[in-house]
Formats: structure tokens, C-alpha cells, sequence
């Protein structure tokens, strides 16, 4: 392998670790800092919502949102390798694994978007109680509804991995298939816009929980997949990119 070669994947490798590095960020500030763990529910008044954001959580709000964006700017680069590495297995004109990369760049707009309008929820303690509801309302519609691009994400991913014939594949197969499945599942992130209450409701179990648990769950595990194959070919010569797409090709003939 040349020194070139050695400092490239060394790069994506770092990568990688900014997928990590957002599920923290994310945790520590989102959930935990911004008290996303327990949101104010949908079916509250909206006064009380004022007073969850402006008075009960104000500085955690503002602070857990804060990191929520920087968090934001790590899943970039995470999606792009995401996709890059994705890449080395479809081979040329790597149509899954763009879609991977760029669907994985949207959330993170999205996402981005969504602290702003919690952030401006909380900003005035004098602003009205509606203004408050309906910046809550927009900014959990965006986040959750968002679920399109994830499934796309999931599902690209799963396609390009399941194409891998090799006898250990970067990423394994029955994960790959448990992927479509939560793929699937994550259409019950679309329940809040018809429910304010319930497990679809957007502090509901099926509509919130859920769908971050899978999120979560499979950005890291494939995170660290992707992590071991780097290292793999950091480590041995063999595993080139050259030699890996001719493995793909000489698998499906």
C-alpha cells in the first residue's frame, strides 16, 4: 500500500469517529442537557409548554440545543464517509451510495434547523404561549418527519452492504436485513402530524422513542463496521480499493 494511500484512510477512519461523536454530542445535550429524554408532550396547554421551555428548561434549552447544532456539523462528514466507504464495494457510478451520503446530510440540516426553532422557543420569556407552541410544533414536525431521508439512508446503505459476496463482508448480512426492517418501522415517526397524543404523538412511543433508538442503534453499528474494514485495509496491502472492487465484480460473475 503507498504512503498515500496509508493517510487517506487514516482520514476516514477520523471520519467515522464523527459519527460517534454526534450520537454523544446528541445524548449529552439534546436529551440530556435540553431534557429531550422526557419532551413536553404534544396534548399539553399551552401555556404550560411556555413555561417548559422559558422557565423550566430556559438555560437547558438553550445550551442543549447549542451542542445539538455542533453535533450537527460532526454527522456531515460521518454521512460522507458513510458513503464513501459504501462506495468501494457498489464500485463505479455508486448510485446507493450517494444516496446514503447526501441522505445522511439532509438530516443533518434538518436536525440543524430544528435546535434553531427549540432554541427560539425558549430565547423570550415574554414572547406568547403560541408562539411558543408553534415553533415546538414545526421544530418536532421537521425532526421527525425527517424519518423519509433515515429510511433512505438505511435502505441504500442495506443495498449496497447485502451486494458484498465476500467471505466476510464489511458489513454482515442479517444486520443489513434488520436494517430494512427498521426502515420500515420508522414510518411511525409520521404519526405526529395526525396525533397529539397517543404512542404517535411526537413524545409518544412509536413516534419519538422508537425511531431514535433505531437511529441511534444503526449509525453506530454500522459506524464501527465501516471502522473495522478501514482498519482492515489500513492494515494489509491486499485490500485496496482496486482489489476490493475486483472482488465485488469477480463475486457477481
Amino acid at each position: 500500500m503507498s504512503m498515500a494511500r496509508r493517510p487517506n484512510l487514516k482520514h476516514q477512519i477520523i471520519g467515522l469517529w464523527c459519527a460517534f461523536i454526534f450520537t454523544v454530542l446528541i445524548a449529552l445535550g439534546w436529551l440530556g442537557i435540553a431534557h429531550f429524554w422526557m419532551p413536553a408532550p404534544a396534548d399539553l396547554g399551552a401555556e404550560a409548554t411556555k413555561a417548559f421551555f422559558t422557565i423550566t428548561h430556559h438555560d437547558g434549552m438553550l445550551l442543549g440545543n447549542s451542542i445539538l447544532t455542533v453535533a450537527c456539523a460532526f454527522l456531515v462528514p460521518g454521512s460522507v464517509q458513510f458513503g464513501l466507504t459504501l462506495a468501494e464495494i457498489e464500485g463505479p457510478q455508486p448510485l446507493w451510495s450517494m444516496c446514503a451520503a447526501i441522505s445522511g446530510c439532509f438530516i443533518a440540516l434538518i436536525v440543524f434547523l430544528n435546535a434553531g426553532f427549540w432554541i427560539g422557543a425558549a430565547y423570550r420569556p415574554a414572547a406568547s404561549a403560541d408562539l411558543v407552541v408553534a415553533l415546538n410544533d414545526v421544530a418536532w414536525m421537521g425532526f421527525l418527519l425527517g424519518w423519509v431521508f433515515l429510511s433512505l439512508q438505511m435502505v441504500s446503505t442495506a443495498i449496497v452492504a447485502l451486494s458484498d459476496q465476500r467471505a466476510q463482508p464489511m458489513i454482515p448480512h442479517w444486520l443489513s436485513k434488520l436494517s430494512i426492517v427498521g426502515a420500515v418501522l420508522l414510518v411511525c415517526a409520521g404519526g405526529p402530524a395526525f396525533a397529539q397524543s397517543g404512542p404517535f404523538a411526537y413524545h409518544g412511543l412509536l413516534a419519538f422513542y422508537m425511531p431514535m433508538v433505531i437511529w441511534g442503534v444503526w449509525l453506530d453499528t454500522h459506524a464501527w463496521f465501516m471502522r473495522r474494514e478501514l482498519r482492515r485495509r489500513l492494515a494489509s496491502p491486499v485490500l485496496s480499493s482496486a482489489s476490493l472492487v475486483e472482488v465485488r465484480r469477480a463475486a457477481h460473475q
